[in-house]
Protein backbone atom coordinates (compact mmCIF):
# COMPACT_ATOMS: atom_id res chain seq x y z
CA UNK A 1 0.00 0.00 0.00
CA UNK A 2 1.26 2.92 -0.94
CA UNK A 3 1.57 5.85 1.11
CA UNK A 4 0.71 9.42 0.49
CA UNK A 5 3.82 10.96 0.52
CA UNK A 6 4.52 8.30 -2.31
CA UNK A 7 1.35 9.50 -4.28
CA UNK A 8 3.18 13.14 -4.00
CA UNK A 9 6.62 11.76 -5.50
CA UNK A 10 5.31 9.85 -8.12
CA UNK A 11 2.96 12.85 -9.31
CA UNK A 12 6.79 14.79 -9.54
CA UNK A 13 8.62 12.12 -11.39
CA UNK A 14 8.10 13.43 -14.95
CA UNK A 15 9.18 16.88 -13.66
CA UNK A 16 12.34 15.68 -12.29
CA UNK A 17 12.66 14.13 -15.81
CA UNK A 18 11.95 17.47 -17.67
CA UNK A 19 14.32 19.07 -15.43
CA UNK A 20 11.74 21.45 -13.61
CA UNK A 21 11.90 20.46 -9.91
CA UNK A 22 14.33 23.20 -7.58
CA UNK A 23 16.86 21.34 -6.40
CA UNK A 24 15.49 20.47 -2.55
CA UNK A 25 12.89 18.94 -4.78
CA UNK A 26 15.01 17.02 -6.78
CA UNK A 27 16.61 15.61 -3.66
CA UNK A 28 13.37 14.90 -2.32
CA UNK A 29 12.91 12.91 -5.56
CA UNK A 30 16.40 11.00 -5.34
CA UNK A 31 15.72 9.97 -1.83
CA UNK A 32 12.53 8.31 -2.19
CA UNK A 33 13.54 6.64 -5.41
CA UNK A 34 16.40 5.17 -3.86
CA UNK A 35 14.23 3.47 -0.73
CA UNK A 36 10.99 3.00 -3.58
CA UNK A 37 11.41 0.23 -6.46
CA UNK A 38 8.56 1.29 -8.02
CA UNK A 39 9.27 4.97 -8.37
CA UNK A 40 13.03 4.28 -9.31
CA UNK A 41 11.76 1.99 -11.85
CA UNK A 42 9.44 4.80 -13.39
CA UNK A 43 11.82 7.46 -13.00
CA UNK A 44 14.85 5.53 -14.86
CA UNK A 45 12.26 4.99 -17.54
CA UNK A 46 11.28 8.38 -18.24
CA UNK A 47 15.18 9.63 -18.16
CA UNK A 48 15.97 6.65 -20.40
CA UNK A 49 12.91 7.72 -22.54
CA UNK A 50 14.23 11.96 -22.45
CA UNK A 51 17.80 10.57 -23.41
CA UNK A 52 16.68 9.01 -26.10
CA UNK A 53 14.56 11.90 -27.25
CA UNK A 54 17.12 14.17 -27.18
CA UNK A 55 19.38 11.80 -29.42
CA UNK A 56 17.16 11.10 -32.02
CA UNK A 57 17.14 14.28 -33.65
CA UNK A 58 19.14 17.88 -34.31
CA UNK A 59 18.57 20.35 -31.89
CA UNK A 60 15.34 22.52 -33.15
CA UNK A 61 13.49 25.36 -31.83
CA UNK A 62 9.88 23.96 -32.96
CA UNK A 63 7.33 26.80 -34.15
CA UNK A 64 5.35 28.59 -31.30
CA UNK A 65 2.14 27.38 -33.03
CA UNK A 66 3.01 24.12 -32.61
CA UNK A 67 3.98 23.76 -29.11
CA UNK A 68 1.01 25.49 -28.34
CA UNK A 69 -1.15 22.95 -30.29
CA UNK A 70 0.13 20.31 -28.43
CA UNK A 71 -0.28 21.67 -24.69
CA UNK A 72 -3.87 22.31 -25.81
CA UNK A 73 -4.29 18.79 -26.80
CA UNK A 74 -2.80 17.44 -23.53
CA UNK A 75 -4.91 19.43 -21.99
CA UNK A 76 -7.89 18.68 -23.03
CA UNK A 77 -6.76 15.25 -22.48
CA UNK A 78 -6.17 15.14 -19.10
CA UNK A 79 -9.00 16.82 -18.16
CA UNK A 80 -11.02 13.99 -19.44
CA UNK A 81 -8.64 11.49 -18.25
CA UNK A 82 -6.98 13.03 -15.15
CA UNK A 83 -8.00 14.14 -11.16
CA UNK A 84 -6.31 16.51 -9.25
CA UNK A 85 -5.64 16.35 -5.69
CA UNK A 86 -5.21 19.18 -2.72
CA UNK A 87 -2.35 20.68 -3.67
CA UNK A 88 0.30 21.30 -1.79
CA UNK A 89 1.47 25.42 -0.99
CA UNK A 90 2.45 27.14 -4.60
CA UNK A 91 2.17 23.93 -6.50
CA UNK A 92 -0.48 22.24 -8.28
CA UNK A 93 -0.45 18.63 -8.29
CA UNK A 94 -2.07 15.89 -10.60
CA UNK A 95 -2.59 13.02 -9.09
CA UNK A 96 -2.49 9.27 -9.63
CA UNK A 97 -6.06 8.65 -11.21
CA UNK A 98 -6.34 8.09 -14.37
CA UNK A 99 -9.06 6.09 -17.00
CA UNK A 100 -6.47 4.54 -19.47
CA UNK A 101 -3.72 3.74 -17.45
CA UNK A 102 -1.67 6.52 -18.36
CA UNK A 103 1.02 8.44 -15.88
CA UNK A 104 1.42 11.73 -15.63
CA UNK A 105 5.45 10.68 -16.13
CA UNK A 106 4.43 9.04 -19.51
CA UNK A 107 2.11 11.70 -20.88
CA UNK A 108 5.34 14.09 -20.15
CA UNK A 109 7.16 11.70 -22.37
CA UNK A 110 4.55 11.49 -24.93
CA UNK A 111 4.28 15.63 -24.83
CA UNK A 112 8.07 15.47 -25.51
CA UNK A 113 8.10 12.70 -28.09
CA UNK A 114 5.55 14.76 -29.89
CA UNK A 115 7.56 18.33 -29.29
CA UNK A 116 10.68 16.42 -30.79
CA UNK A 117 8.91 14.34 -34.18
CA UNK A 118 6.81 18.16 -35.12
CA UNK A 119 10.17 19.78 -34.64
CA UNK A 120 11.94 17.43 -36.96
CA UNK A 121 9.48 17.75 -39.53
CA UNK A 122 9.47 21.67 -39.48
CA UNK A 123 13.09 20.98 -39.84
CA UNK A 124 13.05 18.58 -42.68
CA UNK A 125 10.66 21.09 -44.44
CA UNK A 126 12.43 24.11 -43.59
CA UNK A 127 15.73 22.43 -45.22
CA UNK A 128 13.26 21.41 -48.29
CA UNK A 129 12.64 24.78 -48.56
CA UNK A 130 16.25 26.24 -48.45
CA UNK A 131 17.42 23.21 -51.17
CA UNK A 132 14.56 24.52 -53.50
CA UNK A 133 15.75 27.65 -52.69
CA UNK A 134 19.64 27.00 -53.62
CA UNK A 135 18.34 25.07 -56.33
CA UNK A 136 16.34 28.02 -57.73
CA UNK A 137 19.45 30.37 -57.21
CA UNK A 138 21.68 28.21 -59.05
CA UNK A 139 19.37 27.26 -61.97
CA UNK A 140 19.50 31.24 -62.23
CA UNK A 141 23.15 31.62 -62.32
CA UNK A 142 23.83 28.58 -64.94
CA UNK A 143 21.13 30.61 -67.23
CA UNK A 144 22.95 34.01 -66.60
CA UNK A 145 26.38 32.76 -67.64
CA UNK A 146 25.16 30.54 -70.28
CA UNK A 147 23.74 33.86 -71.70
CA UNK A 148 26.87 35.76 -71.08
CA UNK A 149 28.52 32.94 -73.00
CA UNK A 150 26.34 33.26 -75.66
CA UNK A 151 26.82 37.11 -75.45
CA UNK A 152 30.50 36.31 -75.70
CA UNK A 153 30.76 34.08 -78.06
CA UNK A 154 28.18 36.00 -80.66
CA UNK A 155 30.69 39.26 -80.00
CA UNK A 156 33.59 37.12 -80.56
CA UNK A 157 32.43 36.11 -83.80
CA UNK A 158 31.49 39.57 -84.90
CA UNK A 159 34.86 40.88 -83.58
CA UNK A 160 36.57 38.29 -86.01
CA UNK A 161 34.03 39.17 -88.46
CA UNK A 162 35.01 42.84 -88.74
CA UNK A 163 38.87 42.06 -88.44
CA UNK A 164 38.88 39.60 -91.49
CA UNK A 165 36.40 41.63 -93.77
CA UNK A 166 37.84 42.24 -97.01
CA UNK A 167 36.55 45.74 -96.56
CA UNK A 168 37.92 46.89 -93.19
CA UNK A 169 39.80 49.74 -92.53
CA UNK A 170 42.01 51.02 -89.55
CA UNK A 171 41.53 53.95 -87.70
CA UNK A 172 44.41 55.31 -85.56
CA UNK A 173 42.37 57.78 -82.47
CA UNK A 174 44.33 60.95 -81.63
CA UNK A 175 43.59 62.72 -78.03
CA UNK A 176 40.73 65.90 -78.96
CA UNK A 177 39.94 68.71 -76.84
CA UNK A 178 43.06 68.67 -74.90
CA UNK A 179 42.34 65.83 -73.05
CA UNK A 180 45.33 63.15 -71.61
CA UNK A 181 46.96 61.63 -74.57
CA UNK A 182 44.95 58.05 -74.67
CA UNK A 183 45.71 54.86 -77.10
CA UNK A 184 42.60 54.06 -79.26
CA UNK A 185 42.20 52.50 -82.46
CA UNK A 186 39.07 52.11 -84.51
CA UNK A 187 38.54 48.66 -87.02
CA UNK A 188 35.86 49.69 -89.66
CA UNK A 189 33.92 47.42 -92.12
CA UNK A 190 30.82 49.04 -94.26
CA UNK A 191 29.25 45.31 -93.87
CA UNK A 192 30.62 44.11 -90.82
CA UNK A 193 30.78 46.75 -87.75
CA UNK A 194 32.92 48.42 -86.06
CA UNK A 195 35.33 47.72 -83.57
CA UNK A 196 36.80 50.39 -81.44
CA UNK A 197 39.48 49.81 -78.41
CA UNK A 198 40.77 52.39 -76.21
CA UNK A 199 43.85 52.17 -73.50
CA UNK A 200 44.50 54.98 -70.70
CA UNK A 201 41.20 56.75 -70.70
CA UNK A 202 40.65 59.69 -68.75
CA UNK A 203 37.33 59.17 -65.93
CA UNK A 204 34.29 60.35 -68.21
CA UNK A 205 32.80 63.81 -66.40
CA UNK A 206 30.55 63.18 -63.47
CA UNK A 207 27.29 61.65 -64.55
CA UNK A 208 28.54 60.84 -68.09
CA UNK A 209 29.62 58.25 -70.09
CA UNK A 210 31.38 57.53 -73.34
CA UNK A 211 29.44 56.90 -76.83
CA UNK A 212 31.03 56.54 -80.12
CA UNK A 213 29.91 58.32 -83.24
CA UNK A 214 30.40 57.61 -87.00
CA UNK A 215 30.51 60.69 -89.60
CA UNK A 216 29.79 59.65 -93.15
CA UNK A 217 31.02 61.87 -95.73
CA UNK A 218 28.23 64.39 -96.32
CA UNK A 219 26.47 63.20 -93.38
CA UNK A 220 25.92 64.08 -89.39
CA UNK A 221 27.08 62.13 -86.54
CA UNK A 222 25.30 58.53 -86.07
CA UNK A 223 25.64 56.48 -82.66
CA UNK A 224 27.61 53.46 -82.91
CA UNK A 225 26.65 52.87 -79.42
CA UNK A 226 28.65 53.05 -75.79
CA UNK A 227 32.10 52.92 -75.22
CA UNK A 228 32.21 49.57 -72.63
CA UNK A 229 34.49 50.46 -69.85
CA UNK A 230 36.72 47.36 -68.92
CA UNK A 231 38.43 49.46 -65.74
CA UNK A 232 42.15 50.88 -65.74
CA UNK A 233 41.07 53.29 -68.22
CA UNK A 234 40.43 50.85 -71.22
CA UNK A 235 37.15 50.70 -73.02
CA UNK A 236 35.98 48.42 -75.87
CA UNK A 237 33.03 48.90 -78.55
CA UNK A 238 31.59 46.15 -80.77
CA UNK A 239 28.52 46.81 -82.71
CA UNK A 240 27.19 46.08 -86.22
CA UNK A 241 27.20 49.02 -88.87
CA UNK A 242 25.10 51.95 -88.54
CA UNK A 243 22.61 52.90 -91.14
CA UNK A 244 23.29 56.00 -92.92
CA UNK A 245 26.65 55.60 -93.32
CA UNK A 246 28.16 55.66 -96.97
CA UNK A 247 31.15 53.60 -98.09
CA UNK A 248 33.16 56.13 -98.85
CA UNK A 249 35.62 58.21 -95.84
CA UNK A 250 34.41 57.86 -92.56
CA UNK A 251 35.59 59.34 -89.06
CA UNK A 252 34.70 58.02 -85.57
CA UNK A 253 34.80 60.17 -82.88
CA UNK A 254 34.00 59.66 -79.21
CA UNK A 255 32.00 62.26 -77.01
CA UNK A 256 31.04 61.96 -73.39
CA UNK A 257 27.36 61.92 -72.93
CA UNK A 258 24.84 61.12 -70.32
CA UNK A 259 24.51 57.81 -69.33
CA UNK A 260 22.28 55.70 -72.40
CA UNK A 261 23.73 58.20 -74.81
CA UNK A 262 22.25 60.38 -76.96
CA UNK A 263 20.96 60.43 -81.13
CA UNK A 264 23.48 63.41 -81.07
CA UNK A 265 26.49 64.30 -79.76
CA UNK A 266 26.49 67.16 -77.15
CA UNK A 267 29.36 66.78 -74.79
CA UNK A 268 33.31 67.23 -74.73
CA UNK A 269 35.18 65.32 -77.38
CA UNK A 270 37.75 63.02 -76.50
CA UNK A 271 38.95 60.88 -79.32
CA UNK A 272 38.86 61.20 -82.93
CA UNK A 273 40.02 59.66 -85.89
CA UNK A 274 39.12 59.66 -90.12
CA UNK A 275 40.40 57.39 -92.88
Amino acid sequence: MTTPHHDVIAARLSDYALGYLTPDERREVEQHAGQCDACSQELSELLLVMDGLARSAEPVVPPAALKQRVLARLGRETQEGVATVQPLPGRTVVADVRRSGWSGAWLAAAAALLLVAGGSLYLALERQDRITSELARVAGEITELQQRLGDNAAQADMVLSILTAQDMRRIDLASAGGTQASAARAYWSPTRGLLVAADNLPVPPPGRVYQVWLIGSGGGPVSAGMLGSLGAGRGLLIAPPPGGISTGPVTVAVTDEPPGGLPAPTGGKHLIGSL
